[in-house]
């Protein structure tokens, strides 16, 4: 396909058989080399591979040295994802049970083992178990309104970095929703989850190397003895875990969270002995820990990024943002100025605009698959072999006029319920799509959507002297985020909720 004047010859058909188009690979870097040497992010250096081949269904690429089949187009995209997903169930992602038991979660699980963990954990997330943990998601919300006194110390205006202050509300609504502990990240500074919490989402030039050689380089990842957590990490979680386990089971306490749930799916395994075993998942302390903490990852750092994106928008969108104080105003008096979980359904608004902050801001910024098993694209002689990566543009597909008119302008209306019913399917996916999509994105809607309209109705965001226009995006980062948080004005609203 290529003819290079470098020493080796790198061609997508050494697995994708067949002649697949693509973008000419670099020696050693691939396709990726903005990526690989952190001058772009993800989305930023598939965007640019998406831009130049408009109107091909897929091209073939490298990451590295993996050769790997970049969808572009949404009908081949839900062909993948949805249509023939027993071919795709895997992302690919390695994990290791007895050196980093955390990895062995919902997220890096494949096969079988993924799919009855799936099957078994979906119900935890069902709207009925997320309105039982509203009481203590409302105390969050209090606890929110508190921090903000003390950080503004009483001031009508104040600057503060968003990010950061978003991290800490999600960081101990995980807390309490996930592991039925107080936090206390918005009220103690050394707080220890909140430091874990950064250990391992904080962007570094040496997490990003380790993460490309965990992702290309699994072997050598090893034999390095890398990790994809430190050690800390790992060990505080694993510890957390067990003595809550223990201690509930002792003084015979129970909670409505989501630690408690993993731990009556355990008790109703031991209670069936004569139960089918030969495809089911042992649930020891370290699953369960491993499964709690892809919920503290995924609830935390996801859920506050998006917050603080949705929030920058509104401050650059004045008109907007009085459209939504607006409508929490009139839904609040409706519910007797309580924030329920049933008024949280009629801020319709509010949820228009966190679904296109993640139009524009997606966390995750591309969609990844590995073909687990020969497959041959439907209507064409190109067949996939077993191992193949497959990814899905995201951020590009946001962003794309065909899809979205005007696509950096931020606008609400998109989520219309007419809009949503005459988009293309495929074209819209912040919480993934097919039977992989994110298990707790109905927790986030709400988890988000309480913070903001308590935030909302209180105060008032604009733009300041620090605040990036346009922002720019972290390369290191491990989803889509600021490089330098998000700096905005805030002030105190004189009408009170």
């Amino acid at each position: 396909m290529y003819k290079d004047n470098i020493i080796i010859e790198m061609n997508p058909r050494d697995i994708i058989n067949r002649n697949v188009i693509g973008p000419k690979p670099v020696l050693v870097f691939g396709n990726i080399q903005d990526l690989a040497l952190l001058r772009l992010t993800q989305a930023e250096c598939l965007q640019n591979i998406y831009r130049k081949f408009r109107g091909e269904k897929y091209v073939g690429m490298f990451q590295l040295n993996k050769p790997t089949l970049l969808l572009l187009e949404p009908e081949i995209i839900k062909q993948f994802l949805v249509k023939d997903f027993q071919y795709f169930t895997d992302r690919g992602f390695i994990y290791d049970e007895k050196r980093e038991p955390l990895t062995a979660n919902l997220v890096n699980l494949e096969g079988s083992k993924w799919k009855v963990l799936r099957q078994k954990l979906t119900p935890s997330f069902s709207s009925g178990k997320i309105k039982n943990m509203m009481a203590l998601l409302q105390d969050c919300s209090k606890q929110l309104l508190v921090y903000l006194q003390d950080i503004t110390k009483g001031s009508l205006d104040s600057e503060i970095e968003l990010h950061e202050f978003t991290a800490k509300f999600t960081t101990d609504v995980i807390g309490t929703c996930a592991f039925g502990l107080q936090f206390n990240s918005m009220s103690e500074e050394s707080s220890d989850f909140r430091r874990m919490g950064q250990k391992v989402m904080a962007p570094s030039k040496i997490s990003a190397v380790s993460k490309l050689l965990r992702v290309f380089f699994p072997t050598l990842f090893r034999i390095l003895k890398l990790r994809t957590f430190p050690k800390e990490v790992n060990n505080f979680f694993l510890s957390v875990v067990s003595d809550t386990l223990k201690y509930r089971e002792e003084h015979q306490i129970r909670r409505e969270d989501f630690l408690q749930m993993l731990a009556d799916i355990r008790g109703i395994e031991f209670s069936n002995p004569e139960a089918d075993r030969s495809h089911e998942v042992e649930f020891t302390d370290n699953l369960i820990a491993a499964q709690a903490f892809a919920f503290f990852i995924a609830g935390f750092e996801t859920s506050s990024t998006t917050m603080s994106f949705c929030l920058y928008e509104l401050a650059l969108n004045q008109e907007v943002q009085e459209q939504v104080f607006n409508e929490i105003h009139k839904i609040a008096k409706k519910y007797n100025n309580l924030l329920s979980y049933d008024s949280l359904k009629d801020l319709v608004l509010l949820e228009q605009c966190l679904l296109e902050t993640m139009r524009k801001y997606p966390p995750v910024q591309a969609l990844a698959r590995v073909c687990t098993k020969t497959y041959k694209i439907p209507g064409t002689p190109i067949q996939l072999d077993k191992g193949t990566a497959v990814l899905v543009p995201v951020y590009a597909i946001h962003h794309d006029e065909k899809y979205y008119n005007d696509p950096e302008k931020f606008d609400p209306d998109r989520f219309t319920k007419e809009n949503i019913n005459a988009r293309l399917s495929g074209t819209y996916m912040p919480f993934g799509d097919g039977p992989r999509i994110c298990i707790g994105m109905r927790f986030a809607m709400t988890e988000m959507k309480l913070a903001l309209a308590t935030f909302l109705c209180k105060y008032k965001v604009y733009s300041c002297s620090r605040t990036q226009t346009p922002l720019k995006l972290d390369p290191a980062g491990f989803i889509l985020a600021p490089k330098d948080g998000i700096w905005l004005k805030i002030s105190l609203r004189k009408i009170d909720i």
